[in-house]
């Protein structure tokens, strides 16, 4: 993927980086489609969402559980849903995500959402390739002092 990069032209345009995390359950998928369907839709804006998954204890490949709840969006033209499996690295994101990342801004794509696996407070490496982070709870979690 590095030769890849080294040999895509000079990008036009550095896409909006959005990372989503939170503890699975909380509604990161939703959250991503609906933003997403505004993104492509009202915004007219290219779209491309990198959903990390869990690895299959059986195949090693990603689960696809993202994309499966995020069915009107995989279904936009302008929207591309990528789920990656971790491979058993921590911190929430894919050894390559940030080279894919590169690559989705190179094929021109306005904007870019990383939602994380879904581990909660370990997610710590979305912070080094993202803009800003969203962290998604549930309602009524937490005590009354978060």
């Amino acid at each position: 993927m590095k030769e890849l990069l080294t040999k895509t032209p000079e990008r036009r345009n550095r896409a909006m980086r959005i990372g989503i995390c939170g503890a699975p359950g909380a509604g990161k998928s939703s959250l991503i489609e609906k933003l997403g369907l505004r993104i492509v839709a009202e915004e007219q804006k290219k779209l491309a969402v990198l959903a990390i998954d869990p690895s299959s204890q059986r195949t090693g490949g990603s689960i696809l559980g993202d994309k499966t709840r995020m069915d009107h969006l995989s279904q936009e033209r302008d929207a591309f849903v990528r789920p990656s499996p971790t491979k058993g690295i921590l911190g929430g994101v894919a050894l390559n995500t940030g080279e894919v990342q590169l690559l989705c801004e190179h094929a021109g794509f306005d904007a870019v959402i990383i939602e994380t696996v879904g581990v909660g407070q370990s997610e710590i490496e979305i912070d080094h390739v993202v803009d800003f982070v969203v962290y998604v709870v549930p309602p009524g979690s937490g005590d009354g002092l978060q």
